[in-house]
């Protein structure tokens, strides 16, 4: 009896001890930098609603300085309804605070103008929106019913001079004021990296970034997107002047440049995902091996990985901070890793860049991949 109760008692010790080995190995391969927990999930719901800033809009037209001259190679394109409204007598700040000058978008606007040094541009259209919010709604749904194209007061002029577009507007019914359209229609943004910001209210960013893409399909549109709330737009100027300079841009005494701004693309099939390289060691090692052609493999439930030809030099390098999107490098397993998921950090990753374009395609990455280098 006492052998037959030790018996079953080493046989469950065995499957329990069974099917912790699988549970841990399984583990292992989900787990290397995983951060599909709940608190994970929940720290970056967090840290969008930190990063949300905007409203509805005001502008100064015209893409000149004060001598009226051209001079820089950014362009700070906004469509604001405080800058295309004429305002009522009965109109107040506090009731309609978007359409008071200057306006949540045009606010926005100014402050990445002043940031880049930009050419501010606004978007006017030559029949102005009602100061009545409702009336103005009103207009705005009648001309995405219709699929209107709103006539402009002008376009930009020397167009061709710009090759970074800042492009603000504000949600209107859940998407993008449909003058935005006729702008992106009739400026060709091709081969243009464009970086958007947002205003809204509790529609986020909503269909505008999926029609500013169909508008503008050969434009570099950067997944790193600003938005912020209509009512949080007038105390965002720090959280939008980080946004740019987390882009790569800063405050320039003329035209602002792109910090070290080593682009890599990406392509597998018919796709392109783009980054942008950080200053680092790693990262220089990487780009000097470029071209690649190269095997991407699937890893756990949030990453893609290869081998490079050569270890990378991680001297003098950041580590890499948690978010999709991160380009990194595992130093002990010598892997070039694409992060399209959240993911812990780790003492020996090391990040190599951030995706600029495509990230929606990291997750279906795979096969052979070319690697060049982006002149």
């Amino acid at each position: 009896m006492i052998c037959m109760k030790k018996m079953t008692t080493l046989f469950l010790a065995a499957v329990l001890f069974s099917s912790l080995s699988a549970c841990g190995a399984e583990g292992s391969q989900n787990s290397r930098f995983s951060g599909s927990t709940e608190s994970n999930i929940a720290s970056a719901e967090q840290e969008t609603q930190n990063t949300i800033s905007v409203q509805t809009e005001t502008a100064v037209p015209g893409s000149t300085d004060a001598q009226g001259e051209q001079r820089s190679n950014i362009l700070v394109a906004y469509f604001s309804w405080a800058d295309n409204a004429v305002l009522a007598d009965d109109v107040d700040a506090v009731s309609s605070p978007s359409v008071i000058p200057p306006g949540n978008v045009q606010q926005l606007a100014s402050w990445v103008q002043e940031e880049t040094d930009g050419d501010l541009f606004s978007i006017r259209v030559t029949e102005p929106y009602s100061s009545d919010w409702d009336e103005c709604l009103e207009r705005a749904n009648q001309e995405r019913g219709d699929n209107a194209r709103p006539e402009l007061v002008e376009n930009v002029d020397n167009l061709e001079q710009y090759d970074t577009v800042f492009l603000g507007y504000p949600n209107w019914w859940y998407g993008v004021p449909m003058a935005l359209l006729t702008f992106l229609e009739q400026n060709d943004l091709s081969g243009k990296q464009v970086y958007l910001f947002c205003s809204h209210g509790t529609g986020g960013l909503a269909n505008s970034v999926e029609q500013i893409t169909e508008a503008a399909p050969e434009a570099v549109i950067s997944d790193h997107i600003f938005d912020c709330y209509e009512e949080e737009a007038a105390s965002s100027q720090e959280n939008i002047q980080s946004w740019v300079e987390d882009v790569g841009y800063s405050t320039g005494e003329s035209a602002a440049v792109p910090a070290d701004s080593l682009q890599i693309s990406v392509q597998f099939g018919e796709n392109t995902v783009v980054y942008e390289l950080n200053n680092g060691t790693a990262a220089n090692s990487l780009y000097e091996q470029l071209p690649l052609t190269i095997q991407v493999e699937d890893y756990s439930n949030n990453e893609k990985i290869f081998y490079p030809p050569q270890t990378l030099d991680t001297s003098d390098s950041p580590l890499a901070q948690t978010g999709a999107g991160t380009l990194a490098y595992y130093a002990p397993w010598g892997d070039v890793v694409f992060f399209y998921d959240d993911y812990h950090e780790n003492p020996s990753l090391f990040e190599l860049g951030h995706v600029l374009s495509g990230s929606e395609l990291i997750r279906d990455m795979s096969g052979t991949i070319t690697i060049t280098a982006v002149e």
